[in-house]
């Protein structure tokens, strides 16, 4: 059955051993808000939750994934007005942008990512039965959950004192300031996008979306329930009210978090101009696993200072492991092995991800291993079985090591490929205002192309050494 995995649950606020289970394991992970590039911060906590499904995978776990995509919102729908664009087509394009970013990243695919639009039926249906039981209210084509209805209120985020008085706002419709929306009435400032209700044309509101997904994919009390640690409230303890007053079960058995990301020192925020994408950080010169090892290299319960030295520091990692695997694959001389089917020699980097996950310590034990390795002394028997040990935890973490010296600035897309041999085609045609227009295209994409009698030579622009 494999071995056995330690995490930390924000509702017990302990770590504990997680339970294997005959029926489906079950894992939700809040996704993005498709409406622009999701940003490094929002990748810490999705590589964050692929590295939990990958261990829980190697540990004998076979979890079935579900991460879904909001893609009505405020910001969706203020995007594709201003764009001229239906809602399903911008949607559309920044999904698959996102996509793109995930493969990049080598985060695994969900077994199934559901949209907020194509699961109308079931959160209507969520909230008729929270109307029907109490918990929820109707007013002026709105419908609110009804807090005062649900003692368990604020148990995820230890909210339960938090003073909520009644018909709190003059003029407010609602009946108790903390009540959250269920389902928005249509305004005005909407358009054309809207949706049909028992109670009039509106949009279903952020919370119910997971709620009635989540349940239709998982049931109740599925496994664990992932997300930033931003989202434990209002969007988590929301999610838990609706769901478990709806059904009279529990939502999840455990909750699993991750803690900001910092820009050196400071919070990501759009004032102080330091929301990076995976974009920016390809124009500084540094590929996508450079930025997925800066981004696991701090446990993902403390809060991670992100500054352009922790990506230089990662480069160099990745390079020292790859130099090691490199020397492995000499010693073995021969095609790369199969993937182990556990671990022995690597086995204390394992026993750290399994301990809640803990990277650094694994890490910690990495390096050990390879400054006391000493390679040249292995059979080719035994190089052959640390290699294939090697390839497991390239499964773990998601990461490269056993391809080789890892050179970023030689690691060039088939998109740049592409375009760059395009524009060598439209200079030998001396079609120059397309070779321009290429050229421009490749700088948006973070390459500097420079032309010679043999050709060209691309490199990353902005590259810190």
């Amino acid at each position: 059955m494999g071995a056995e995995l330690k995490l930390y649950d924000t509702m017990a606020r302990s770590i504990t051993a997680v339970a294997k289970s005959p029926k489906r394991f079950g894992v939700y992970c809040c996704g993005p808000t498709v409406y622009n590039y999701a940003h490094i911060g929002n990748f810490r906590t999705f590589i964050a939750v692929d590295m939990l499904v990958r261990t829980l995978k190697l540990a004998g776990y076979d979890p079935f994934f579900v991460r879904n995509i909001t893609d009505i919102d405020d910001k969706t729908i203020t995007g594709s007005q201003t764009k001229g664009q239906s809602l399903e087509e911008f949607t559309r394009h920044w999904t698959d942008i996102f996509h793109g970013d995930c493969a990049a990243l080598q985060l695994l695919e969900p077994d199934v990512e559901p949209r907020a639009a194509g699961h109308l039926a079931e959160q209507i249906e969520l909230i008729e039965k929270l109307i029907a039981n109490g918990t929820a209210y109707e007013k002026n084509g709105s419908v609110y959950f009804r807090i005062g209805a649900w003692p368990n209120y604020g148990r995820l985020s230890r909210l339960s004192e938090r003073e909520l008085r009644a018909g709190d706002g003059e003029g407010s419709e609602k009946e108790n300031s903390g009540d959250f929306v269920l389902w928005k009435a249509a305004k005005p400032s909407d358009g054309d996008i809207f949706y049909g209700s028992p109670w009039g044309n509106g949009r279903p509101g952020w919370h119910i979306e997971c709620s009635a997904m989540s349940l239709k994919y998982l049931g109740t009390n599925f496994a664990i329930h992932a997300g930033g640690v931003d989202l434990c409230f209002p969007h988590h303890e929301n999610e838990i009210a609706q769901t478990e007053a709806a059904t009279g079960e529990t939502m999840a058995q455990r909750w699993f978090h991750v803690a900001h990301l910092q820009i050196g020192g400071e919070k990501m925020s759009k004032s102080l101009g330091n929301l990076y994408t995976l974009n920016d950080i390809r124009k500084m010169g540094f590929e996508p696993p450079v930025l997925r090892y800066a981004l696991l290299s701090g446990h993902y319960r403390q809060p991670l200072n992100f500054t352009d030295d922790s990506l230089r520091a990662a480069e160099k990692a990745l390079g020292r492991i790859a130099m090691h695997c490199m020397a492995l694959r000499e010693q073995f001389d021969g095609d790369l092995p199969p993937m182990a089917e556990k671990f022995e020699i690597l086995e204390p980097l394992w026993n750290e991800l399994l301990d809640d996950l803990h990277v650094p310590r694994a890490f910690g034990e990495l390096f050990t291993h390879v400054q006391r390795s000493d390679v040249k002394s292995l059979s080719k028997v035994g190089a052959a079985q640390e290699l294939a040990e090697w390839r497991r935890l390239e499964f773990a973490l998601g990461l490269p090591f056993t391809g080789g010296k890892y050179e970023p600035e030689t690691a060039i897309g088939d998109e740049v490929r592409k375009l760059a041999e395009e524009r060598q085609i439209a200079r030998n045609e001396k079609n120059f205002a397309k070779s321009d227009e290429l050229r421009d295209q490749l700088e948006k994409l973070g390459w500097h192309i420079e032309d010679g009698p043999d050709g060209y030579r691309l490199s990353a622009i902005g590259r810190k050494k």
